[in-house]
Parts: C-alpha cells; sequence; structure tokens
C-alpha cells in the first residue's frame, strides 16, 4: 500500500484533475500520465513504481488527463462558476495535453518540486508534444513506457489504402464541425472515439503522430531529435500494439533519438501494461 494522498489541480482552461502524490520532500519528483482512456491507479505497475521511486526518496505523482477513461465528465471552471463537460478518451481534444501536463507541473511546483521526470504510458507522444513546444526547464528527463503509435497500428490494422480513406474522411468531419460524432467501430482501435480525437494523433496529420513506425522518413520524428533532455524508453517484448514490431520501433528511436541521449530497453515476454511482468519493469526504469 502506498503512503501518499489523493490531490487535484484546475488547469489553466478551468479543467479540474485528480491524482495521487507520495510528497518524499526534496526537489525532484516523477510524475507518471496515463495513456488513451486509462487512469492514474488501475496499472498494477503504477504501484510498483511509485513504491520504487519513493523508497530512493522521491515524490511521486501519478495523475489523471482530460482524456482519462473512455467517457468521463469532468468539472470546468469558468467565470467563477462550475460546468460539467464530457471528455475521457472518446471525445479528448490531443492539443488538449498542454493544459493538463502544465497544471500537473504547476501543482509540483508549488509542492516545492524544481526538477520532474515525466513518465508515460501509451499515449506518451503527449509527454513530447509538450516538451518540444514549451522547452520547459523543470523537466529534467523522460520515460517512455510501452510508447505506442497508434497511426502506426490504425495503419497497419485497415491497410495503406483504407488508412488513407478513413483520414481523408475524419479530416473533413473534423473541418465541418462534427469533431464530436462517433466513428465506426471499425476505427474505433483503441476504444468508442469521436472524429476529433481520433484525428488528433491516429490520422496521418494529427498533431500527436510523433512515433511514427509506419514511415521511418517522416519529417515527425524531428520532434524526438530536438528533445534535450535523457529519454529512456522501455518495451514489452510481446506488445502486440506495437507495430510493425517493437525490434522496428526500438531501432527506429535509436536513430532518431539524437544519439546518447536515448536509451531504449526490451523486457521479453512482457506486454503492452506489463500485467504480470511489473517487477522487471520496475527494475529496468
Amino acid at each position: 500500500m502506498l503512503d501518499g494522498r489523493l490531490v487535484k489541480t484546475v488547469t489553466s482552461d478551468g479543467y479540474e484533475l485528480q491524482g495521487f502524490w507520495i510528497d518524499m520532500g526534496g526537489e525532484t519528483a516523477v510524475f507518471h500520465s496515463h495513456g488513451t482512456a486509462g487512469d492514474f491507479y488501475t496499472h498494477k505497475f503504477i504501484d510498483v513504481i511509485g513504491g520504487r521511486v519513493s523508497g530512493l526518496g522521491v515524490s511521486f505523482l501519478t495523475a489523471n488527463n482530460r482524456g482519462h477513461d473512455v467517457y468521463a465528465y469532468l468539472r470546468r471552471y469558468v467565470d467563477g462558476k462550475v460546468r460539467w463537460v464530457q471528455v475521457g478518451g472518446a471525445f479528448e481534444r490531443f492539443e488538449d495535453c498542454i493544459f493538463d501536463i502544465g497544471g500537473w507541473l504547476d501543482f509540483l511546483e508549488g509542492q516545492g518540486v524544481r526538477k520532474v521526470v515525466l513518465q508515460g504510458h501509451s499515449l506518451c507522444q503527449k509527454l513530447l508534444y509538450y516538451q518540444s513546444l514549451k522547452c520547459d526547464r523543470r523537466v529534467a528527463g523522460q520515460i517512455y513506457i510501452s510508447p505506442g503509435s497508434d497511426a502506426s497500428y490504425v495503419y497497419y490494422s485497415l491497410g495503406a489504402e483504407r488508412y488513407r480513406e478513413a483520414n481523408i474522411m475524419v479530416k473533413r468531419m473534423v473541418e465541418e464541425g462534427r469533431g464530436e460524432e462517433m466513428l465506426p467501430e471499425e476505427l474505433a482501435i483503441v476504444c468508442p472515439m469521436a472524429a476529433l480525437a481520433y484525428h488528433g494523433y491516429m490520422s496521418e496529420e494529427g498533431s500527436g503522430n510523433l512515433f511514427p513506425y509506419h514511415d521511418p522518413e517522416s519529417p515527425r520524428w524531428g520532434a524526438l531529435s530536438g528533445v534535450e533532455e535523457p529519454i529512456l524508453i522501455i518495451f514489452g517484448g510481446a506488445d502486440r500494439f506495437i507495430k510493425p514490431s517493437v525490434e522496428a520501433a526500438s531501432r527506429l528511436f535509436e536513430e532518431k533519438g539524437g544519439g546518447s541521449k536515448v536509451e531504449v530497453r526490451v523486457v521479453d515476454g512482457a506486454n503492452h501494461s506489463f500485467v504480470g511482468s511489473e517487477g522487471a519493469l520496475r527494475d529496468n526504469s
């Protein structure tokens, strides 16, 4: 059982988010960000890593973003009043991760923290997107656990031609103001999803298509090479969501990462969420 407390923050655009904070004092903390339709507490590896980090005397925060769960109603404060807004993984606008990550970094700063290691699971593009735009000096490093490329997963699931057609359809829906319309089951690759959420990181043009495993020559890899702080990347060797393969993705991170600042580790036999391999993940992080 982790010894900490439930906390909340309000983002600069007014959304209230919850998390769990283990305060060990000092000026360094690890901040864990969940993946698509996830949350700050379900995966057992969060407890295991939180225990290891706090055992080393380093503070640990695991927290929700507005894309938690598939459907979620969040409090939003506007002009001193509270509105309930439906977001969750189905309706999340990828670019809004800027507000969520920034809000939690502000929370940590308010706790006396000066250096933060950003840790993400699966939808790690959010961390890279934030830091590539903000160059936040509070960020001392990044850890990507099972960094997925949802665009690549859809590409290999549908085939190149159907993927292209889907991207055109979804882009048109967003441009026509139909971003909150739900997509057909064929495109609900991760969870039920509206057009706006899909367009953000599953389409070729999406802001979150930053790890295009299906296109090694894509200029989108430039965001990774531009990061200055060290990055640790951990894959499960049996992760079926990494397409075309864990080996190919690992090579791309090593090639595109700009040298020694990127380290890639693979835990043999582990799946996307490290179920049953939590200890091995802990030992490699």
